[in-house]
């Protein structure tokens, strides 16, 4: 679904994002793991860091079973550093 990270410019982990789901979605489940993923930057500094994995936070959807159509949840980010973000996140559940 998504992923957290904050490196800095040597590609070691500045913070490790704090998650809070402030609303669940209604047709399924999240599960924050704290593991070592690819970052996607695009500034030329770090963006040097996309190629290897590096600490960050994933966030995993996982749908009521039988369910298909649309679903969302919202989170809160918090970097430890002051930076903190609300995000929405729009899921489209097929069926498989």
């Amino acid at each position: 679904m998504g992923q957290s990270y904050n490196l800095n410019e040597d590609c070691t982990a500045a913070t490790i994002a704090n998650i809070k789901l402030v609303e669940a979605p209604a047709h399924g489940s999240v599960e924050f793991v704290k593991e070592n993923i690819y970052s996607n930057y695009k500034d030329d500094i770090r963006n040097r860091c996309n190629s290897r994995k590096s600490p960050g936070v994933s966030e995993y959807y996982t749908s009521r079973s039988g369910y298909s159509g649309r679903d969302m949840n919202k989170v809160r980010v918090s970097y430890g550093e002051g930076t903190i973000k609300d995000v929405t996140v729009n899921i489209n559940v097929i069926k498989n």
